[in-house]
């Protein structure tokens, strides 16, 4: 009965947002759940609610001015979120490089779980950002590997799509 409870308070909550406020307090409430809980519907729920809305993505930008402090795992639900808006991806990332000396493990982990077809958005500017990772001062060989499969596939996904 207590699962039962939760589920229909936070279901409450999500449907009641009204302001920026709100929307973060029932973020919160369901990171909360989903990484002490293990409880991922009350996250997918917040997503689907939210989800690529011009609303999240000013909440999303918000959430992420402390990228490079954030815990990772909240990372996930904040990329469903953006749903096919690249953009705030693509800035925070940018942010993240030109005050680091190397690649942070966020940085790596939203490169590495980004959707391909962001790439195609405007690959002018991922190609512009992988450039500036690879000429960090403390770039790893891991993280260069990693980065050059990452342009690889982006080139395959672009050249497909040019078919």
């Amino acid at each position: 009965w207590l699962q039962a409870d939760c589920r229909m308070w936070i279901e409450k909550r999500t449907f009641a947002v009204k302001s920026v406020e709100d929307r973060e307090y029932v973020f919160n409430e369901s990171y909360y759940a989903l990484k002490r809980l293990g409880k991922n519907e009350y996250m997918d729920m917040f997503v689907k609610e939210f989800g690529g809305s011009a609303d999240s993505i000013m909440f999303i930008s918000d959430y992420l001015d402390d990228f490079d402090n954030l815990e990772t795992d909240i990372l996930y639900p904040l990329l469903q979120l953006t749903g096919s808006n690249y953009e705030v991806i693509h800035d925070t990332l940018t942010k993240s490089v030109a005050t680091n000396p190397g690649l942070g493990k966020n940085a790596m982990l939203v490169l590495q779980n980004v959707n391909m077809r962001c790439f195609q958005a405007d690959w002018t500017a991922w190609s512009d950002l992988f450039y500036k990772i690879s000429e960090l001062p403390e770039i790893t060989m891991p993280d260069m590997r990693i980065i050059s499969k990452l342009q690889n596939m982006a080139w395959r996904q672009l050249a497909k799509s040019d078919d």
